[in-house]
């Protein structure tokens, strides 16, 4: 079984991009991809209710297919919180998804405390992008040792330092879909962590999944490794129903 741990919906218009549900689920049946964990692009970069409610569509629309992640921004505080509780409690959803770059706010500033109390009274894991490296991921690690956080792109073209943190703080888990791709990218994050905090994933609708899905077969690891990379181990953190190793 193969679990996608970082994937998106709706579309990215100033880049030509359609990540519509319906060309995320060609692209997931072209590469044998089971289910992908899914935001919503709108959410991420403007209204995070709507855009919550359009991954809600989608995985409505392909039962057994995606799974949601909550965006929530911080500056909108208690309605936030709130949402976050709606998504999860009430809708379903497998987790949150912070997104740096976009609210231009680090993970480790108290106006994320309430999230991530949030979070942890769920407990559910956090996705959060981290594309100029894990330096922001390693202090709210620091700050919120309870909660399980996802390196989402492990650092991006600084993920030696995904791997530093990821090897520091027990609670973070290195995620590998990247748009750079030198050779060793696998093989270190399985040295800084161990291959059960390595999580396979796509950036699907952005990202073509050859690219992280090849890294993971090309990696000098063990068979039972690349399984538990490419799904035993989200399996295993999202609880999910016959999730082994």
């Amino acid at each position: 079984m193969i679990i996608d741990a970082h994937a998106h919906v709706a579309y990215w218009e100033e880049l030509g991009i359609s990540g519509s549900a319906e060309n995320c689920i060609r692209l997931m049946d072209r590469y044998g991809i089971e289910t992908s964990c899914i935001s919503c692009s709108r959410a991420l970069r403007g209204d995070f209710v709507r855009g919550n409610r359009e991954t809600l569509a989608a995985i409505e629309q392909y039962p057994g297919r995606f799974l949601g992640y909550a965006v929530a921004n911080p500056l909108y505080g208690d309605e936030a919180v709130a949402e976050i509780h709606t998504c999860i409690k009430d809708l379903g959803f497998i987790g949150c998804k912070f997104h740096v770059s976009h609210t231009l706010i680090p993970y480790a500033d108290v106006r994320y405390d309430p999230l991530f109390d949030a979070v942890r009274g769920l407990d559910v894991p956090v996705l959060c992008h981290t594309f100029d490296g894990c330096g922001g991921l390693a202090a709210c690690a620091a700050r919120h040792p309870d909660v399980t956080l996802i390196a989402g792109h492990m650092g991006g073209y600084r993920w030696d330092e995904g791997c530093i943190a990821g090897a520091r703080y027990p609670n973070i888990y290195l995620e590998l879909c990247c748009s750079c791709s030198e050779r060793g990218i696998v093989e270190s994050a399985v040295a800084a962590v161990g291959a059960d905090r390595v999580l396979f994933g796509t950036d699907l609708g952005m990202l073509d999944p050859a690219t992280t899905l090849l890294k993971v077969y090309d990696a000098d690891i063990s068979e039972t490794d690349r399984r538990k990379i490419l799904g035993g181990n989200m399996a295993r953190l999202l609880k999910l129903e016959g999730a082994s190793q």
